[in-house]
């Protein structure tokens, strides 16, 4: 009889713990765009899928299927131009055409919005572009793809970096 009541105290015991959940809120917003204050806020995981699209599109030298997600034409800012370039997919054949294969490697993907203002992917990747005059150019780039109100890429941002 003992072992059944002490059997039940810890049926009962253990039956009662409850398990509490607490709800913490997370300050989903930092940073500052000092001009303005304007804080930044994580981006969209839809929007890394559009630009990993668009790279892979570019990789393949599909100049018709990079500007899938963007608008007819595109602002491009090369790192090595002071001047933005309007990028269309027949001037994106023309680049294509110098090249046997390119390579795209992607080292990582950060969607961030600045709060109101727009969204942005930045991506870190390495670059290899075989010539068809036999040189190979390899590069580390940081990009941003700026996305618009209409939700496609209207600018893109590129450095070199050296390391």
């Amino acid at each position: 009889m003992k072992k059944v009541i002490v059997l039940l105290v810890i049926f009962i015991s253990i039956s009662s713990c409850s398990n509490q959940v607490v709800e913490k809120e997370v300050n989903k917003k930092g940073g500052e765009w000092v001009s303005s204050g304007t804080k930044f806020i994580m981006g969209s995981d839809e929007q890394v899928e559009i630009v990993r699209n668009l790279i892979s599109n570019y990789a393949a030298m599909d100049a018709a299927a990079v500007f899938t997600n963007t608008r007819d034409s595109l602002r491009f800012f090369p790192f090595n131009l002071e001047k933005p370039v309007m990028m269309t997919t027949n001037e994106l054949k023309e680049v294509f055409s110098l090249y046997d294969s390119i390579i795209a490697k992607p080292i990582y993907f950060l969607p961030y919005e600045l709060d109101g203002v727009r969204s942005i992917v930045e991506v870190g990747s390495n670059e290899t572009k075989y010539k068809k005059d036999g040189t190979v150019e390899q590069d580390f780039f940081l990009e941003k793809f700026i996305f618009g109100e209409d939700g496609k890429i209207h600018t893109v941002r590129q450095w070199r970096a050296a390391w």
